[in-house]
């Protein structure tokens, strides 16, 4: 099935495997492959789950969630939250409408948020509306955005 690779010393005809890149394939008709854990660093799981990103977690439209949600990664409210609510990102989507706490690092809001907003960057959507106070470091308002409350810029 593979291929012998030409080497430096082609005077070694009982060499048998293959190295590429930590790899070892065999040439015997057996067709077996076997990795080397040295050159692999996906070896253990705890160097896997490192490299690997995060999947948003979803609120699908025509869904209701009462109560907390909590999340090291991004969410996405396509559809109804109702309680506090805390992630790295959040994106309250057009269909999307949340009445509670929101405390996220980055915040994108296309929808409706009625509560208390605590984040570092807030973009508010041309279809937004935000009612309640909201805590800020940097913010941008497209043009239609809504919002009534009390702002607090930290």
């Amino acid at each position: 099935m593979f291929s012998k690779k030409q080497t430096a010393d082609a005077s070694n005809p009982d060499q048998s495997d293959l190295e590429s890149d930590g790899v070892f394939f065999s040439s015997d008709s057996s067709q077996d492959a076997e990795i080397s854990n040295d050159a692999n660093p996906y070896a253990d799981n705890q160097t896997l789950n490192s490299v690997r990103p995060t999947k948003p977690s979803i609120i699908s439209e025509g869904f209701e969630f009462i109560g907390n949600i909590t999340s090291e990664g991004t969410l996405n409210i396509a559809g109804i939250v109702r309680g506090k609510v805390s992630a790295q990102s959040i994106l309250v989507d057009v269909e999307g409408y949340v009445e509670g706490e929101l405390s996220s690092d980055i915040l994108v809001v296309k929808g409706k948020i009625v509560g208390d907003v605590t984040c570092r960057e807030l973009n508010i959507g041309p279809r937004a509306l935000i009612e309640g106070t909201i805590s800020y470091q940097h913010i941008h308002v497209q043009r239609g955005g809504k919002i009534t409350g009390k702002f607090n810029k930290v």
